[in-house]
């Protein structure tokens, strides 16, 4: 066991860090502040790891799977709704509505005030389905193959999963996820219901950047590639009534047969991102959540596909948006996210990492845009 917590002396040297990030909070600008914030909200989390008693912090680590299981037994339940706008809802109303014996629920909830129940502040994000569907997808696609990684690892001597070997998801269920999610739409459905759920991508500026670029109403001014069912470039043309030029969404057209229309504005294209990019002349290439799906070599393979059309036209720009970990001393949430790609074939990747990886394509980074999201958008241009 461990013997001690973090030695004072070190504790003594993150206060110092809190307090420049505190200092750096009431100084940022608008364009600024989210950088700011999430600097401080780092800062705040060292503190706090620094505190806690090592061995204290085990369990609690351990068990925080619990959590995803409560939150589907509630989704089970079908009464997130009884708590909209704050309200408590009774012990004896859940268990006329669930038949669920009191005991079982007693595991479930908290007790806040006498025999009823209301959410706190983390509970109430699951008042919105996208992120109970991201726990669903979560907690019965992802997480069974994370469990079964120390089995499957050392099966394949922990080996790294290459094209011939597969992934873990595949050692684990027989096929790769995409392959999987084509034969169970259900559970795709889960998947993409889940993706949405993250924070509105805010980091870059669209308005201003494509109105520099002198986009044209005829002029097809972003390719969102593997874009799923085209809710990103939804949120955008929403956001920014004003933008000129045509949004195409490119995905396989399984992931449009279940797409009675696109959104408004906005254009679908069948496409596999393995093959030639049909659109030659688009003023942004776009990648959302894509390249930390994949491997260094399969990501490249992406890249061979559009940096010639980057060449040929200085004009266009490419994005990438994805986490970008610290070169060092990643949190524990972000050292976990990286683990939850694994299974995948993916990664999330530092910035050195980035820039190992777009330098063998022969791109380097313009800048890292960043927003309220966890994710940054990386801005590509031809070396």
């Amino acid at each position: 066991m461990a013997e001690s917590a973090t030695p004072t002396e070190e504790v003594r040297v993150i206060l110092v860090d809190l307090k420049k990030a505190a200092a750096g909070l009431d100084t940022a600008s608008n364009s600024e502040l989210q950088n700011a914030r999430r600097t401080l909200q780092m800062q705040a989390q060292k503190l706090v790891y620094s505190l806690e008693e090592p061995n204290a912090a085990v369990w609690p680590r351990i068990f925080q799977v619990n959590v995803s299981a409560a939150l589907e037994v509630i989704s089970q339940f079908g009464i997130w709704e009884r708590f909209e706008g704050g309200k408590s809802v009774f012990l004896a109303e859940i268990v006329t509505l669930t038949g669920a014996d009191e005991s079982i629920i007693a595991h479930i909830f908290v007790e806040s005030d006498g025999p009823k129940f209301t959410l706190t502040s983390a509970g109430k994000p699951y008042l919105h389905p996208d992120h109970r569907a991201f726990n669903n997808f979560v907690f019965f696609d992802l997480l069974p193959t994370i469990m079964a990684m120390p089995h499957t690892l050392a099966e394949h001597q922990y080996r790294a999963p290459t094209k011939q070997t597969g992934t873990p998801f595949k050692w684990a269920n027989g096929e790769e996820l995409w392959t999987w999610m084509g034969s169970h739409p259900d559970r795709a459905a889960q998947m993409v219901a889940g993706v949405r759920s993250h924070d509105p991508s805010n980091a870059y500026p669209w308005d201003v950047e494509l109105e520099k670029l002198g986009v044209q109403d005829n002029d097809i001014a972003v390719v969102d590639v593997a874009g799923g069912k085209g809710h990103i470039m939804d949120e955008v043309r929403r956001r920014y009534p004003n933008i000129k030029g045509r949004f195409i969404v490119q995905d396989l057209l399984s992931t449009f047969e279940a797409v009675p229309t696109p959104p408004e504005g906005v254009e679908f294209m069948a496409y596999d991102i393995f093959t030639p990019q049909p659109v030659k002349d688009a003023f942004i290439y776009h990648y959302r959540h894509i390249f930390h799906n994949w491997s260094d070599g399969d990501c490249t393979t992406f890249l061979g596909h559009v940096v010639p059309l980057l060449k040929l036209q200085p004009r266009s720009k490419l994005l990438l948006v994805d986490l970008v970990l610290p070169d060092r001393d990643a949190t524990m949430q972000q050292a976990i996210a990286d683990l939850s790609m694994f299974p995948l074939g993916g990664m999330e990747r530092s910035e050195g990492q980035w820039k190992e990886l777009l330098a063998k394509s022969g791109l380097g980074i313009r800048n890292i845009w960043r927003g309220s999201e966890l994710e940054a958008c990386v801005e590509c241009y031809v070396l």
